[in-house]
């Protein structure tokens, strides 16, 4: 397993350079808010929007996530070797290494731009770990699914988004809790509890007989 997971964190850093094209897309989305955004609204629509930013940059990888590993074959010798539930954790834990190191990366450059406080700062950190973890989770999901479709098909991102949806809608409420009710935080945990293990293990399922259709 833990030769899996370097193989996995090798493949997506060094080839796919997914924590370099996360961290340009974080910085990209809090330079754009503070260019449209007046002075007085950039705090609150900026640290919202930076949430937000998570489930765009992930959505952009779906399509060709699995797709690539499925055409030149490498998918097929994991298979031979290792477990499909062990593949599925393995790019799934990675993949939420490199959206965190690229989100934490961003923070500094989001603590400056949107005029934060430090408690306002570690609830965005907080929620936002949070949101990226059900993201992953269904991002891998959907991912599975269009490998048994020819071409891409952007209708069943449009189909499987709205499981992002309440972990976006909670985060949000977090951070303008402004700590003062956890309640909400240990919600969004609770979600994160059946949203991921189902995605993963769905994920697991269509990866084994992703070859036998």
């Amino acid at each position: 397993m833990i030769n899996l997971l370097k193989h996995e964190l090798l493949l997506q850093n060094k080839i796919q350079n997914l924590t370099k094209c996360f961290f340009i897309f974080f910085v990209f989305c809090s330079g754009s808010i503070t260019i449209i955004s007046t002075h007085d609204k950039i705090a609150n629509f900026g640290v919202i929007f930076s949430l937000i930013s998570i489930p765009l940059a992930l959505i952009g990888i779906s399509t060709n996530f699995l797709r690539s590993e499925i055409e030149d074959g490498s998918l097929e010798l994991l298979l031979a070797s290792f477990n499909p539930i062990q593949i599925t954790l393995a790019k799934y834990i990675n993949l939420f290494i490199c959206g965190s190191i690229a989100f934490i990366a961003n923070l500094p450059i989001s603590y400056l731009l949107f005029d934060m406080d430090i408690t306002r700062l570690s609830l965005l950190l907080t929620s936002g770990l949070l949101l990226l973890s059900t993201s992953c989770g269904v991002i891998i999901l959907i991912s599975s699914v269009q490998c048994y479709f020819r071409s891409n098909t952007n209708f069943l991102s449009s189909l499987l988004m709205p499981l992002i949806i309440p972990s976006i809608i909670l985060s949000g409420m977090i951070i303008e809790s402004n700590g003062t009710s956890y309640s909400i935080t240990f919600i969004l945990i609770g979600v994160n509890c059946i949203i991921i293990p189902t995605s993963i293990y769905l994920s697991s399922y269509l990866i084994e007989n992703i070859y036998n259709i």
